[in-house]
C-alpha cells in the first residue's frame, strides 16, 4: 500500500496553521512542521516526475526547411 504523500502534507499544513502561537512549543513545533512539509514536497515531486514521453508529428511537405533554419545558429 502506497502512502498518499500530498494528503498527509495538507494535513502537516493545516496543524503548522492551527499553531498560531507565539510561545516556544508553538514556534518550535512550527520549525520541525516546516521541515516535514519540504521533504514530503521533495517526495511529492520526485514521484510525479517520472519522465515525459516525447511524441514526434510528422511534418507537413515544405517545413522540414523551416525547422532546420529555425534550429540552425545563423538563423539560415
Amino acid at each position: 500500500m502506497t502512502t498518499n504523500v500530498q494528503a498527509v502534507r495538507r494535513h502537516l499544513e493545516e496543524a503548522y496553521r492551527l499553531l498560531d502561537g507565539s510561545d516556544e512549543l508553538s514556534e518550535k513545533t512550527r520549525q520541525a512542521l516546516d521541515i516535514l512539509i519540504d521533504g514530503l514536497l521533495a517526495a511529492e515531486y520526485r514521484t510525479k516526475c517520472k519522465g515525459a514521453k516525447i511524441i514526434n508529428f510528422p511534418l507537413r511537405r515544405g517545413e522540414d526547411e523551416r525547422v532546420r533554419q529555425t534550429l540552425s545558429p545563423a538563423g539560415n
